[in-house]
């Protein structure tokens, strides 16, 4: 179990909010002869995503870039709210806030480069992938030992659903 404060704030999260590229991705972008990006997404912070919206906490992807992936992956998880293209988070961020009547300590963040920053600053939960740069883990209240796109996300999903007692619902399904 985590360090009390962290339990405490983990446990207030209502809305998870991540970054794509270096968080649910490994950063990389592949791309064919006709331009078309290839990305890779883990299954596993997939599941994690998936556990934590039917515990009832809602889930936002805000990016700096735009991708087709990006948006199929989003709809494959029953992700409704997606931002692309955003070359500024925290406004983003404070419209969704303010739209779901959430408090900064009801909302989460996961990111991992500078760009990320402002909105870690904003929450009550801010989190990071075990690759980030140094800034962002300086920020960061947490910070997950797996590196973005190779779990993460999961390791982030499951710190919020056991510190709010919602883990042991999540693997009586299985049993």
């Amino acid at each position: 179990m985590p360090a009390p404060y962290l339990a405490q704030r983990a446990a207030a999260v209502k809305l998870l909010v991540l970054d794509i590229d270096g968080v649910l991705t490994d950063g990389r972008v592949i791309c064919d002869e006709q331009g078309r990006q290839i990305k890779a997404f883990d299954i596993k912070d997939g599941s994690g995503l998936t556990y934590l919206m039917r515990a009832g906490i809602e889930v936002c992807l805000i990016s700096g870039r735009k991708s087709e992936a990006n948006q199929a992956r989003a709809k494959e998880l029953g992700i409704g709210e997606i931002h692309q293209d955003a070359k500024v988070k925290l406004p983003i961020l404070q419209e969704v806030m303010a739209r779901k009547g959430l408090t900064t300590e009801q909302v989460a963040y996961l990111g991992d480069d500078l760009i990320d920053l402002p909105c870690m600053r904003a929450v009550g939960l801010a989190l990071a992938p075990a690759d980030a740069v140094r800034e962002v883990k300086a920020a960061a209240h947490w910070v997950a030992k797996k590196p973005g796109g190779r779990g993460a996300v999961r390791q982030a999903c499951e710190l919020i659903l056991r510190s709010s007692g919602a883990w042991d619902e999540v693997i009586a399904r299985y049993y």
